[in-house]
């Protein structure tokens, strides 16, 4: 891999854009696994079944199941998002934007007076 360097008296030309779409995956796959945390938690009140089958551990109950739901699907988030921009130049002000309101709703569902109050209304 040879660079040409350059002529004396120039500048090095610099690369100002390069594929951003690996940040934008790991920044969505991040707030996805939270959305999916505060969905699992509205859905364990909704039904106890649930809640009881996805008791992993006695120790602390269904959360240990919860925490599976969001590790999985930050996981397989992030794998198809990499995959699918990874080599896209995206806006990550914009992007930015979408990641930071997806993680305030994703903070307020698994917020206990959110969730549970959600969850009792359906």
């Amino acid at each position: 891999m040879a660079s040409e360097a350059p002529a004396v008296g120039e500048l090095p030309v610099l690369r100002t854009s390069f594929p951003t779409g690996t940040f934008v995956a790991a920044l969505l796959a991040a707030m996805i696994g939270l959305l999916v945390l505060g969905a699992v938690n509205i859905y364990s009140i909704v039904d106890a079944g649930f809640n009881k089958a996805i008791t992993l551990n006695a120790g602390i109950g269904p959360y240990s199941g919860k925490e599976v739901f969001w590790l999985t699907g930050w996981f397989l988030s992030w794998i198809i998002l990499h995959f699918a921009v990874r080599k896209k130049t995206l806006n990550l002000r914009k992007w930015f934007g979408v990641f930071m309101v997806g993680m305030l709703v994703a903070t307020l569902l698994v917020w206990p007076p959110i969730f549970e109050a959600i969850g009792k209304a359906l």
